[in-house]
């Protein structure tokens, strides 16, 4: 196994064992005064305008949008002929949506509605009494970054691959903390939804590249 495929495997793991810790701690009732910190601190940045602009990029990580930007990425990739990575990266975003999901509803975490901002409501969904992990955070940090890897291993310098890498966690960590401006997670929600994304992301990634290369290495 290559250094970069080990290191892979490692960071995802580390990521999901963390978020698995953050699930810990919030159940032992360690988080409730960061949690109540990070709420009253992004309610007191408000403003009506500062609000419709969040709720604007809010929608970014919002399932229709991810929906909508994940089947770009696979039909993308399928016309390409590369139907490997296309059932690959198929299968990563679908699985990490169940794997949100089913979070979700087990851990059974109720929204901090007292920090409700106006207008929010449309960016909830479906989930309305459920918020542990942040569904915004852990789907936007899986398909982001899964084209961010994909780019990166088509740009041959390295001034792209670090555009790349500095745009997707950009992106991933505005839309995370969007949510907890907007009131509806606390903010360990979106420290195990980063951890859960980027966990799942670059575990799988980390696991068919390994595969492939031992493939290689045992064929005749």
């Amino acid at each position: 196994m290559s250094e970069r495929h080990e290191r892979n495997l490692r960071a995802g793991t580390a990521c999901l064992v963390s978020s698995l810790v953050a699930l810990l701690l919030y159940k032992m009732g360690w988080l409730a005064g960061f949690d109540n910190a990070g709420l009253e601190w992004m309610e007191s940045l408000r403003s009506p305008k500062l609000t419709s602009r969040v709720l604007e990029l809010s929608a970014l990580g919002s399932l229709p949008v991810l929906v909508m930007i994940g089947m770009i990425t696979v039909l993308y990739l399928y016309a390409r002929g590369e139907q490997k990575t296309t059932a690959r990266v198929f299968f990563i975003m679908v699985s990490a949506e169940i794997v949100a999901y089913t979070a979700k509803h087990l851990v059974a975490r109720t929204r901090p509605e007292e920090f409700f901002a106006p207008g929010v409501e449309s960016s909830i969904g479906s989930d309305l009494n459920v918020s542990f992990p942040s569904g915004h955070s852990m789907m936007s940090a899986t398909i982001y970054l899964c084209i961010a890897i994909l780019l990166h291993k088509a740009a041959e310098s390295r001034n792209p691959r670090r555009v790349l890498a500095g745009a997707a966690i950009a992106l991933i960590g505005l839309i995370g903390l969007s949510r907890v401006y907007l009131g509806v997670h606390n903010p360990s929600d979106v420290l195990a939804g980063w951890l859960g994304g980027v966990g799942w992301t670059l575990l799988w990634f980390g696991f068919f590249s390994a595969r492939d290369q031992r493939a290689r290495v045992e064929a005749p």
